[in-house]
C-alpha cells in the first residue's frame, strides 16, 4: 500500500491545457483501451506495462501510456531516460509532464538530483506533480505529514474529479500509516459522491480493500481477502514485485482473520520467492508479528535485527524506540517516586 531543475514559477498549466494531460473516464472503463494497462500499472505488473508497443494506443491515449511506462521503469530501478526522451519528441507541448518524470527518474534511478524541482512544488498544478511531489516528500524527506497536506491541498482545488482518483489513493494510505483512520475512512466515504463508474475504477477496489481491512471484522477482512486473492489469477511469473506485494497483504490479512496454518503457507510462498526489493522491509515486519502469533516471539528479536540492517527507519521500529521510551520514563518517575 504502489516512484528528481525548474522553479516553480516555470511551471504553469492553464485549466485548457491541463484538460489535454488527463484522460476520459470512459479510456479506463472495461471497454477503454487503458484499462488492462492501468490494472497492470497499479497491481505492481510493471513489465507487462513495459511490454506494451505505444503504437497500439491511440494517440489521445499514449501520453498517459508514456506516464505508466516511465513509472514502471522506475519502480523497477531501471533509468526511463530513453523513454522520456522518445516522449518529448512524441509529445513537445507537454513538457511540464516530462519535467517531473525525468526529475523523478533522476531521484529514484541514479539517487542525486542537482535540480529543487519537488521542493519548488508549493501548490500542484496537475495530477502527476501532485503525485511524485508527495512520494518525494515521504521518500527522500521522510515528511509524510507535509506530504499529506499537499494532497490535502491539491485534492480540494480538484474536488470530485474522477479523472484524477490517485491522490486520494495516496492520501488513504498516508493517513492509515499515520493511523489516522478518521480522515482516511472520510475519503472513503467522500466516494459516494463520484459518479459509479469512478467505483468500478482499480484505484478505488484497492482504496477500499485497505479501508475493509482495517475496519476489521471477518467479513470484511474477508470481501479485501478476496479482491487480492483474485489478482493473483494474473500471470506474475515476469512481475514477481507485483506477486511479492499481493501475497505478502494476504499474509497480513489471513493473520487479520486468525488463518495461521494459511498465514504459514503464504509465508512460505513469499520466501520461495527470494525478492529481496524494498517491500522486503514491510515481510520482515509483519514476520515479526506472526512470530509473537506462533512461535512465542522467539525469532523476533532476529527478524528486528535484520530490519534494522535492512531499513533502520522503517516504521515499525520507529513504534518500537517510542513505547520503549515511554516505558523507561514510567519506569524513572516510578523510581523517583520511592
Amino acid at each position: 500500500m504502489p516512484t528528481l531543475s525548474i522553479s516553480q514559477s516555470h511551471i504553469h498549466v492553464d485549466r485548457k491545457q491541463k484538460q489535454t494531460t488527463t484522460n476520459n473516464m470512459d479510456d479506463f472503463s472495461d471497454s477503454g483501451e487503458l484499462y488492462t494497462i492501468r490494472n497492470q500499472f497499479f497491481t505492481s505488473q510493471h513489465h507487462k506495462v513495459l511490454s506494451y508497443s505505444l503504437d497500439s494506443f491511440s494517440r489521445d491515449n499514449q501520453l498517459k501510456v508514456i506516464e505508466f511506462q516511465v513509472r514502471s521503469s522506475v519502480a523497477l530501478s531501471q533509468d526511463a531516460s530513453q523513454l522520456i526522451d522518445n516522449g518529448k519528441l512524441i509529445f513537445p507541448e507537454q513538457t511540464q509532464v516530462f519535467d517531473v518524470l525525468q526529475a523523478w527518474n533522476d531521484l529514484m534511478t541514479f539517487g542525486t538530483d542537482e535540480s529543487t524541482y519537488f521542493d519548488d512544488v508549493v501548490n500542484p498544478e496537475f495530477e502527476l506533480q501532485a503525485i511524485l511531489t508527495a512520494l518525494y516528500y515521504v521518500k527522500f524527506k521522510k515528511d509524510i505529514p507535509l506530504a499529506i497536506q499537499l494532497l490535502v491541498k491539491y485534492t480540494n482545488y480538484n474536488t470530485n474529479n474522477v479523472k484524477e482518483l490517485e491522490p486520494y489513493l495516496i492520501l488513504v494510505q498516508l493517513y492509515l500509516v499515520k493511523e489516522n483512520f478518521s480522515e482516511a475512512y472520510k475519503i472513503y466515504t467522500g466516494f459516494q459522491n463520484f459518479p459509479p463508474q469512478a467505483r468500478d475504477n482499480i484505484i478505488y477496489q484497492v482504496l477500499e480493500s485497505w479501508i475493509l481491512s482495517i475496519k476489521g471484522e471477518s467479513d470484511n477482512i474477508s470481501n479485501a481477502f478476496y479482491f487480492y486473492d483474485e489478482m493473483l489469477s494474473s500471470d506474475f511469473e515476469d512481475d514477481p514485485q507485483g506477486k511479492f506485494r499481493i501475497l505478502n497483504v494476504l499474509f497480513v490479512m489471513t493473520m487479520q482473520l486468525k488463518h495461521l496454518p494459511e498465514a504459514k503457507e503464504l509465508l512460505n510462498q513469499i520466501n520461495a520467492l527470494n525478492y529481496k526489493g524494498n517491500e522486503n522491509d514491510d515481510f520482515l515486519a509483519n514476520q515479526v508479528t506472526f512470530d509473537y502469533l506462533t512461535n512465542n516471539g522467539a525469532n523476533v528479536e532476529s527478524l528486528l535485527q535484520h530490519l534494522e540492517e535492512s531499513n533502520p527507519e522503517h516504521q515499525l521500529l520507529a513504534d518500537l524506540a517510542e513505547k520503549e521510551a515511554k516505558f523507561d520514563e514510567i519506569v524513572s518517575k516510578y523510581q523517583t517516586a520511592t
